[in-house]
């Protein structure tokens, strides 16, 4: 095996564990926000620092990749779509930490009663992370348009919580406090999503050398 194979192997590896570091907290900002479990919202803060060391390391294996070999062609396509999957997962691990914040603000107030559809925003938002992730392991575009077609219905699901919200606010000024507090929780899983479809954008660009950013539609 080539040196350069086993380095990209290696690296594969690692963006695959700080992937799984991101789905598992992910996962645990769902529970959190269904059940207001303090326990778990500490883990996602306490495993922040972990997920940061992780992608500052990926990235300098990258750029020490990069130095060393000068690869080309696929090679130099996947350690750039690496370098930009590892930046959007820590992203990812910030917005979970976003919303374990949230989750701890919210569990000393009167519980807010509204219909919000956060279970199902949390379970797509946990199907993209995980998708997109498998996506990248198996490069496969496949699996990555999944990622791109769940992000609408994300988007609707935000906008109808917005909504929902903005109505409450107007009717009893007495739930703005805990209402901007679900809006922000909106928006992390809202924007979970949109990383999510950024790493699957990434994926196809890679396959097939084609930009799908900025695109109407997918």
């Amino acid at each position: 095996m080539k040196h350069l194979d086993r380095d990209l192997f290696a690296l594969q590896d690692r963006i695959v564990e700080l992937g799984g570091m991101v789905e598992a907290a992910t996962n645990r900002c769902i529970q959190c926000i269904e059940n207001f479990d303090l326990t778990l919202a500490q883990e996602i803060l306490d495993g922040e620092e972990t997920i940061n060391e992780m992608e500052v390391a990926i990235e300098e294996e990258c750029l020490k990749i990069l130095a060393l070999h000068q690869p080309v062609a696929f090679d130099l396509r996947y350690i750039i779509v690496v370098l930009k999957v590892n930046n959007d997962l820590e992203r990812m691990g910030d917005q979970a930490v976003n919303i374990a914040e949230r989750v701890t603000a919210l569990a000393d107030m009167d519980r807010l009663v509204v219909d919000l559809d956060f279970a199902t925003m949390g379970s797509i938002c946990g199907k993209m992370v995980q998708r997109s992730i498998e996506a990248l392991v198996r490069q496969d575009v496949v699996i990555a348009q999944k990622v791109l077609d769940m992000d609408d219905e994300l988007d609707a699901l935000h906008s109808r919580s917005y909504k929902t919200l903005q109505n409450v606010m107007k009717e009893d000024l007495s739930t703005i406090v805990p209402a901007i507090s679900h809006l922000t929780i909106s928006n992390n899983l809202e924007r979970l999503g949109d990383l999510a479809t950024n790493i699957a954008e990434e994926i196809i660009f890679m396959e097939e050398g084609e930009v799908v950013r900025h695109q109407e539609e997918h």
